[in-house]
């Protein structure tokens, strides 16, 4: 392991770690009902659910699928450099409404070499973000910051760090 590299990642963890301060806070479903009944939404409310809907955005599968397009590379190379099995990604492609898990689409995030900025877009689109509460986030945050698109070595790094890896694929941490 390079200790260079990770003199940087700590350097960089103490830098932007951030403790969560306060509580989630929890709404009740009453709170949330109108004046009009208890269990009648009133129209105005599905009107806005209904304007809500129609501006929805891609979901994370037809994002991801339009990023891998744009690169140019074969799905087959993005996927296995994010160290998804074929039958996973099928799965992926062939589901607009696939919702993977965090690791998965940080995983892709990495493998697309993808900016800070649509990182953090295409994990909204999964609903998930990048969080400087978490050591883990960081450490992911430091790869793509830093540019350095290997999800070997980010695993290796969060191994490193005590926390699981993006993908169980065990492959060279050879810096790219």
């Amino acid at each position: 392991m390079d200790e260079r590299l990770l003199a940087e990642l700590a350097a960089y963890i103490a830098a932007h770690y951030e403790v969560e301060r306060g509580k989630l806070r929890h709404f009740r479903i009453d709170d949330l009902r109108t004046i009009t009944g208890p269990r009648t939404p009133s129209i105005d409310l599905l009107g806005a659910i209904n304007g809500l809907l129609s501006k929805m955005e891609d979901s994370f599968s037809e994002r991801l699928l339009y990023l891998i397009e744009r690169t140019g590379r074969k799905p087959a190379e993005i996927y296995t450099k994010a160290g998804v099995t074929k039958a996973h990604f099928s799965k992926i492609r062939t589901d607009k409404h696939y919702h993977p898990t965090k690791e998965t689409a940080l995983a892709f995030a990495i493998a697309l070499h993808l900016s800070l900025a649509d990182a953090q877009d295409l994990l909204r689109r999964a609903g998930y973000t990048l969080s400087h509460s978490s050591e883990s986030d960081l450490i992911v945050e430091f790869f793509l910051v830093q540019r350095k698109y290997n999800v070997d070595l980010v695993n290796i790094c969060l191994d490193h760090y005590g926390h699981k890896p993006l993908t169980n694929r065990r492959g060279s941490a050879a810096v790219e």
